[in-house]
């Protein structure tokens, strides 16, 4: 079973002065996000789900932000994939 999904949209959390301009942090410090999501027999009576993103850091220009460069989006993106996942085990009772 596979599943994708894209976001398009997101809120703002808040506005940052950078480079004399104003820009916005969204909810994920992100841009251009997409995913997918797989479910596999492991073999042994269970599944394995695999899960993988695209994305691009929050702010495209050269000298990003700390709030939306490179590990701010990753680290945003382990934390979803983390948090997900455990839900997916709690529901599924895994």
């Amino acid at each position: 079973m596979e599943f994708s999904y894209k976001i398009t949209e997101m809120s703002t959390v808040k506005t940052i002065e950078h480079s004399g301009e104003t820009v916005e942090v969204k909810v994920l410090p992100v841009s251009n996000y997409k995913a997918w999501l797989s479910v596999e027999a492991d073999g042994a009576g269970g599944s394995k789900v695999i899960w993988k993103a695209k994305f691009y850091r929050g702010y495209m220009n050269n000298n990003p932000p700390a709030e939306l460069n490179e590990e701010a989006g990753i680290g945003a993106i382990t934390n979803v994939f983390k948090m997900g996942l455990s839900n997916l085990k709690k529901i599924v009772g895994g």
